[in-house]
């Protein structure tokens, strides 16, 4: 069988090669058929891709449940048991049976030292010319290429959960000896330095673009390669790793420790370097932000509305230009179905489909800027007009709100007024809702999500426990009509997109300057990309004119405060800002703040709209690195725990 589309349609394709390429072949026999020609060679590479976690499924990647951007209704039943990655912002987190558990393969997690095991033994065959003699002598360096970026690929991922980790350079024959098998933590500028090599060594042997696009999407390419480059360097120089003293006491069985304890500025020059090279990469690969209105040939009567569409846009629309990388269908139906709201009274006998619990909270939705493009605590409008110090009283919308806004409709202020990323992340009581089969705006659907509303609590099960809806994961072609199939339609879980690659840039060559004062042209220019995108004006104009703060961006730490909100509403929802969280060392600051949202039990405004506290997190040091089961260290004793579990 022939892989179509190796990781657009993975789901698929894992489940029609369940056989003995989905184990590692214990037989010589066995390998030998795996590789004697290149039908089977290729199974074998998409059998290596299969391992990357399911990055749109709340369930496995811990980005989408684990912090404070989303929150559910329940820690039971349909589908969010304390097996997931909820649990884990539930404070359940452990080592006996860890959650998410990417170390095993256990609780939500993928086994990706099994993964890193296929993929040594895939570049091992191909590296033998006398296997897959079908295979062109290009193929088959591109084939080794991807293997190793895969490899490369799973080492980041079990590096930005557990820290310090074995490396896999190759597979331990047969014959190994008892100790041998007994692995190490190997230290982490140790494990940075390899990823980075393996990343150096496949990049040229990979494609610039994807030709065979009815088939390959998804597969990696240089600029995906380069991003994944940057991304591990960012991650490197970021507080948790560089110069993090916490750590000065976690050291191996031999006394080593794992942690370089000196900051080092240049690990954020390397970082800045790698993200400048791979947007040149991907810039010279075709890639670009993405423009709903051009891309869909839509025309809006009025043009801004266009900018809310952008950001939904570059997530869910199939394989668009900004994607630089994202695998398969990503279990992107199912997201949608626990994003998307009730619209509508007989949607209520669609929960099969509707489930509408993934709900964004407060602190993300007052994340969001105002439609002056600044913070809300810092926009002069809103002080004067009082707008913030009262943003959780009531006000009726105008005629001139009815694109996003249900025209004389009582909702919160701080849903009024709003940049336009507001509109197009998050749906709440009254908001607009493009798509689910109405695309004219003289026409739109209007969420109603007070108790007993057609997006309201009707019941025990099925809810957005703060009030908020996900809009921004829901393609906006996704319908369920009232009568026949529901129609979700499937997306890539972006892993790295070009937005995501210009914030890192700014951020990095951010960090690398020396001086309070001395911020590089370079980091706002590619923060204003992102905000010109988005319809707002540059940074520097911008606090100029609105903010009480307006010399802000002038600084490396007002640009530093500013470029971590800019992600945070750019890649809101995406499963970024979880990690960037962690990685900025502030997971004590914003993991032990209480869960809010509205009084959804409300059936009426004034009871409604009532701040309501859903759960008060908690996070402490071990945190940061999660913990390595106890029975993995009684088997492998030279194995040491991360600091506090």
């Amino acid at each position: 069988m022939r892989i179509k589309n190796i990781l657009y349609i993975l789901g698929v394709a894992v489940c029609t090669s369940c056989n003995y390429l989905d184990v590692v072949p214990d037989g010589v026999a066995t390998l030998e058929m795996a590789f004697n020609n290149k039908a089977n060679g290729e199974r074998y590479l998409a059998t290596c891709y299969s391992y990357i976690p399911l990055l749109g499924a709340q369930t496995v990647n811990p980005g989408l449940a684990s912090g404070s951007e989303t929150w559910f209704y329940t820690m039971s039943g349909n589908g969010f048991g304390n097996n997931t990655t909820f649990g884990i912002a539930n404070g359940l987190q452990n080592s006996n049976t860890p959650l998410a558990n990417f170390w095993d393969g256990d609780r939500g997690g993928v086994n990706l030292f099994q993964g890193l095991r296929d993929c040594n033994i895939f570049i091992e065959n191909l590296e033998n010319e006398s296997r897959v003699p079908d295979l062109e002598p290009s193929e088959r360096v591109r084939w080794i290429a991807e293997g190793k970026a895969l490899k490369a690929y799973f080492h980041y991922y079990l590096f930005q959960h557990y820290g310090p980790i074995p490396i896999i350079r190759k597979n331990l024959p047969i014959s190994a000896s008892a100790e041998e098998v007994r692995v190490k933590r190997e230290k982490v500028d140790d494990v940075v330095k390899y990823i980075v090599d393996l990343l150096d060594e496949a990049i040229p042997d990979l494609p610039i673009t994807i030709q065979k696009q009815s088939s390959e999407m998804g597969r990696f390419t240089q600029a995906a390669a380069m991003g994944l480059k940057a991304k591990v360097l960012v991650l490197a120089a970021s507080p948790l790793f560089n110069g993090n003293t916490a750590y000065a006491n976690f050291r191996d069985a031999d006394g080593t420790p794992f942690f370089n304890q000196e900051f080092q500025i240049e690990k954020w020059q390397a970082a800045a370097d790698a993200c400048r090279e791979a947007i040149e990469a991907a810039i010279a690969a075709g890639h670009d932000l993405y423009d709903f209105c051009k891309e869909e040939a839509v025309t809006f009567s009025d043009p801004s509305f266009g900018y809310t569409m952008n950001v939904r846009g570059a997530v869910t629309e199939r394989f668009n230009k900004e994607l630089i990388w994202g695998v398969g269908k990503s279990h992107s139906e199912d997201l949608q179905q626990i994003s998307m709201p009730r619209l509508e009274d007989w949607q209520s006998q669609r929960d099969d489909v509707i489930k509408q619990c993934l709900a964004p909270t407060l602190d993300l939705v007052e994340l969001f800027y105002t439609n002056n493009g600044v913070p809300m605590n810092e926009d002069k409008d809103w002080a004067t007009h009082g707008w913030y110090t009262n943003r959780y009283s009531l006000e009726k919308s105008q005629e001139s709100d009815k694109l996003y806004i249900e025209p004389n409709f009582e909702t919160a202020v701080l849903n009024f007024r709003r940049e336009p990323r507001f509109y197009g992340t998050l749906g709440f009581d009254g908001s607009s809702w493009y798509g689910n089969g109405r695309k004219d705006l003289n026409n739109l659907y209007y969420v109603k999500s007070k108790a007993g509303d057609a997006a309201g609590m009707k019941g025990p099960n099925l809810y957005s426990i703060t009030g908020y809806f996900a809009k921004k994961l829901v393609h906006y072609e996704s319908e369920v009509p009232q009568t026949g199939n529901a129609v979700f339609e499937p997306y890539p879980f972006p892993i790295i997109r070009l937005a995501d690659l210009y914030l890192m840039y700014a951020e990095a060559l951010n960090e690398a300057t020396d001086g309070e004062n001395n911020v590089p042209e370079d980091v706002y220019k590619y923060i204003d990309l992102v905000r010109e995108r988005s319809g707002l004006k540059r940074v520097k104009e911008a606090w100029r004119l609105y903010s009480n703060n307006p010399d802000k961006p002038l600084t490396k730490s007002g640009m530093r405060e500013i470029i971590r909100q800019e992600r945070g509403i750019e890649l809101a929802l995406e499963g970024v800002r979880f990690y960037d969280i962690r990685r900025w060392n502030m997971g004590e600051t914003e993991y032990n703040k209480v869960v809010r949202g509205w009084n959804i039990k409300g059936k009426n405004k004034e009871d409604y709209y009532v701040v309501t506290p859903i759960f008060q997190m908690q996070y402490s040091q071990k945190d940061y690195l999660w913990p390595i089961k106890k029975y993995d260290l009684i088997i492998n004793s030279n194995l040491v725990q991360n600091p506090g579990w």
